[in-house]
C-alpha cells in the first residue's frame, strides 16, 4: 500500500520533525516527482506517486539516527513498513549518500534511483550534485572521505537518468531546478 501525497504530508507534519527536515523533504519530493514524470514520459514504467511519497518520508528517522539509534534510511524504512507502507521501504532505505558506496543498499530500481538523485540535489535549496556533495563535506568534515567517494556514483546515477530520458545533465538539472522552484 502506498499512501497518497496528502496523507504522506500529514504523516511528515505529525512527527514534529525540525523545520529544516520538513523543508528538505518537501523539496526532495518535488524534484523526485518531476524526475519520475520524466522517466514515465520516456515510456519507462514508474509509479510517480510511490516516488513522490517515498521522497516526502525519506528522512523521518533523522532525529533517531542523529542520536545514534540505528542506521539512517533503514530506520525510516522499518518505520514505514510498520505503518503498513512496505512498498516505500526500498527507496527510503537506499537514499543515503552512504548507500552509493555499499552494494548491499545501493539504489536499484527507478523509485530508489530517483529518490537518491533528488536527495543529491536538495538541501534547503536546490543544488547541483557537486554543490550538494561539497555542502555535505563542509557540514560533516568527519565523513569527508566517504562523502567525496560518493561523488562519482552520484554522477553515475544522474547519467543513468539522463540516458533513460534522452537528455544531458545540464538540461536535466534545469528541469529539476524548475520543479523545485515551482513549490518553493
Amino acid at each position: 500500500m502506498v499512501p497518497g501525497r496528502d496523507q504522506a504530508l500529514q504523516i511528515l507534519e505529525s512527527l514534529g520533525l525540525p523545520a529544516g527536515i520538513v523543508i528538505h523533504s518537501r523539496g526532495v519530493a518535488r524534484v523526485a516527482a518531476e524526475a519520475a514524470r520524466l522517466v514515465a514520459a520516456a515510456g519507462i514504467p514508474v509509479d510517480v506517486r510511490l516516488v513522490e511519497v517515498a521522497a516526502v518520508l525519506h528522512d523521518i528517522d533523522k532525529p533517531q539516527t542523529r542520536r545514534g539509534e540505528g542506521v539512517h534510511g533503514q530506520v525510516a524504512a522499518d518505520q514505514l513498513t510498520e505503518m503498513g507502507f512496505a512498498e516505500l521501504a526500498a527507496p527510503v532505505a537506499s537514499h543515503p549518500v552512504t548507500c552509493l558506496l555499499d552494494d548491499r543498499c545501493f539504489p536499484r530500481g527507478w523509485p530508489s534511483v530517483l529518490v537518491a538523485i533528488a536527495d543529491r540535489h536538495v538541501a534547503q535549496e536546490f543544488m547541483t550534485v557537486d554543490e550538494r556533495i561539497d555542502d555535505m563535506a563542509n557540514r560533516h568534515p568527519e565523513y569527508v572521505a566517504g562523502i567525496e567517494a560518493a561523488r562519482q556514483p552520484a554522477h553515475a546515477l544522474e547519467a543513468e537518468l539522463c540516458e533513460a530520458i534522452g537528455t544531458d545533465p545540464d538540461a536535466l538539472v534545469d528541469q529539476l531546478r524548475a520543479a523545485w522552484r515551482a513549490g518553493a
